[in-house]
Order: C-alpha cells, then sequence, then structure tokens
C-alpha cells in the first residue's frame, strides 16, 4: 500500500504537532532519503522516541518503514504508463474509495453546511468537475460558483471572507492558476480543500483539507491524458452525503 493510501486512513490520530511532523515529511520528502532519525529529531526539535510513536501510529512498524515508503511512493507517483486492459477507469475509481477518510469528509461536510459561499477553482479538464458540482450544490440553495476565466478566478479569490470556502481541483497539485487563487482566497481567511491525484503536491501542502483521488495518467499514440472521472466520482459522494446529513433530514 502507498504513503498516501496509508496516511489518509489514519491521519486522524494525530495531534497536532503530529500534524506538523507530517506536513515536514510530505514538504520535505525529496531529501528525507538521506535523513537519518537524529536528523529529523534534530530539524523538527522532537525526540526520535516522538518520531517511532508517530510512524505507529500512521500504521509503519518505524521511522524506516515509513521513509522507504514514502519514497517508494514518490518513485513511482509520476510514473506514466501506456494504454491496456488493466488500465481502467474502474479501477481508479475502486482505488479512490480506498482512499476516502471519512472523518475529513466530515469535517468537509461542516465546512461547506457553514460557509456562506462556496467557490471552486479548476483549471482546464478539471473545469468540467468544478462546474458540475457547482450546479449541483446550486440546485439545493448554496451559494456557489466556478470560473472559466482566471482573472475572474482571481478577482472572486479577492473578494472572500473567513466564512467561505474553496474547493481546488488540480489532478497534479501543481496547476500555477489554481494554487495562486487558492493563496489569494487563504489570505482572506478562507479555508481551501484541495483535490488532487496522490501525490506530494504544493496545492495539497497549502489546503486546510485533502482529498486524495487515484486517477492514472496513461498515454495513447505518444498523447498523455490523465481522466478526471475519479475526481467528480468523490465530489458526488461528499454532495450526496451532504445531501443526506443536512437537507435529507
Amino acid at each position: 500500500m502507498d504513503f498516501f493510501t496509508i496516511i489518509e486512513k489514519n491521519r486522524d490520530k494525530l495531534n497536532k504537532n503530529e500534524g506538523e511532523l507530517l506536513k515536514f515529511f510530505i514538504d520535505n520528502a525529496k531529501n528525507i532519503k538521506s535523513m537519518r532519525i537524529q536528523d529529523l529529531s534534530k530539524s523538527t526539535f522532537m525526540s526520535t522516541a516522538a518520531i517511532i510513536r508517530f510512524c505507529k501510529k500512521l500504521g509503519f512498524t518505524g521511522y524506516t518503514e515509513l521513509k522507504n515508503n514514502l519514497i517508494f511512493t514518490m518513485e513511482n507517483q509520476n510514473r506514466q504508463i501506456s494504454f491496456n486492459n488493466e488500465v481502467t477507469t474502474f479501477e481508479d475509481i475502486e482505488r479512490t474509495k480506498q482512499l476516502i477518510n471519512e472523518s475529513i469528509v466530515d469535517e468537509v461536510l461542516d465546512l461547506i453546511f457553514n460557509a456562506n459561499r462556496v467557490d471552486f477553482y479548476g483549471e482546464g479538464s478539471s473545469r468540467s468537475v468544478c462546474r458540475e458540482m457547482a450546479r449541483r450544490f446550486q440546485l439545493i440553495g448554496k451559494q456557489c460558483f466556478y470560473y472559466d476565466d482566471t482573472t475572474i478566478m482571481y478577482s472572486s479569490a479577492a473578494t472572500l471572507e473567513s466564512n467561505d470556502l474553496v474547493f481546488s481541483v488540480s489532478m497534479s497539485g501543481e496547476t500555477a492558476q489554481v494554487i495562486k487563487a487558492s493563496n489569494i482566497a487563504k489570505s482572506r481567511g478562507a479555508k481551501v480543500v484541495s483535490i488532487t491525484n496522490m501525490s506530494i503536491n504544493t496545492l495539497s501542502s497549502l489546503s486546510d483539507r485533502t482529498i486524495f483521488i487515484s486517477s492514472t495518467k496513461y498515454s495513447i499514440r505518444n498523447m498523455n491524458f490523465i481522466s478526471r472521472i475519479p475526481a467528480l466520482v468523490i465530489m458526488e459522494y461528499i454532495f450526496y452525503r451532504y445531501m443526506d446529513k443536512y437537507i435529507g433530514k
């Protein structure tokens, strides 16, 4: 099981300091390979015993297993494969289901319910996910918006307030326009929920809540593709959970 699958299953067990340690691992993943536990202890001002407890809370036997799993995931996360019968949207959906952390989903549902306004940010094909989900929440009376124009997206982010919410969708987590709009929103005090592929990425690091999906990169005749269907599936799941929790009663 890869690093992100494991942490999504166990992340709700972490206290605040351990959450900061997890963020350090993700932000410094490229350097972790050469770091001994003593080096990590000095860099994070946490004892080696506390680091080992942290690793075990996440489901690893210790620091070495966590480090090796993180390194393996990093080396394979950007692997591209050729299209064949073994690579299907259905398999990506199944892997995405396995990544669902119900505690995080419940927190996201509360953020939506308490938000005065919800913005959806995405570029390229991710706009279709934003457009569909904004439309669905609008139908049940939630003030939601999505944007085809990047300039308008930035302008909207600059008007958000502390009781507003942003969903930022980017398969890579490195879409510059989405990152910029999300940072503007955060500077205004708004909460940000990111939807990204399983990876160490900028968008998930800056977000208040992170939802990981699995969407396999594949190529056909030297053209590269990555599906947004898993992102739409997880957002539909959130929508129906929201309906069940707040509308259906």
